[in-house]
């Protein structure tokens, strides 16, 4: 019997402090770990990842320059660039996307890439460098920290946030943050 007092003592502490602490308006920051720890299923999502910003990247590098522009040769207009992205990318972000990197030529009737700095493009050689944390079982959130890419002093921490629904992982949401470290 005193056993379970204590159980339950325990659980009532438990409880209290995390009513406390929502209310109090305080969050317990998530625990990220190294990819390599992650289950069979983290490492699926990161090789999907690997393969959605690969999708990513043929679309805004695989380019015909002859007419003075970057013509994609993925996609004649915005939403065949969209359609190009959506089997790694969520269909908002994939818009996003081809809003931000992407123009139409109207003389060309063509699609065009601009030329400017883009987001981080994770790859398998990322591996060792990133983390994740698994909120549920359908979502995943990956991250990886740069530090000195326009100073020695400076630090960024890009995160990517991957949902699974129809039995595929896509990148749903890209933050890059300036790190406080």
């Amino acid at each position: 019997m005193p056993k379970r007092i204590i159980c339950l003592l325990l659980i009532t502490i438990v409880l209290t402090f995390a009513h406390s602490t929502a209310r109090d308006g305080l969050s317990i920051s998530p625990v990220y770990y190294p990819v390599n720890q992650g289950s069979n299923e983290v490492q699926q999502a990161f090789a999907a990842m690997v393969k959605d910003f690969a999708i990513y990247s043929s679309l805004l590098e695989d380019v015909d320059s002859s007419s003075g522009y970057l013509i994609s040769q993925h996609a004649n207009d915005s939403d065949e660039a969209i359609n190009f992205l959506s089997p790694g990318f969520e269909p908002q972000l994939a818009s996003d996307i081809v809003e931000a990197y992407t123009q139409w030529i109207p003389g060309n009737e063509k699609l065009a890439i601009v030329p400017c700095d883009g987001i981080p493009v994770l790859t398998q050689a990322d591996y060792n460098e990133c983390s994740f944390y698994q909120p549920n079982h359908s979502s995943i959130i990956f991250r990886r920290s740069y530090s000195g890419c326009y100073s020695e002093q400076d630090s960024f921490l890009f995160t990517v946030h991957l949902s699974y629904a129809d039995k595929s992982w896509k990148i749903e949401k890209l933050e890059l943050l300036e790190s406080p470290d």
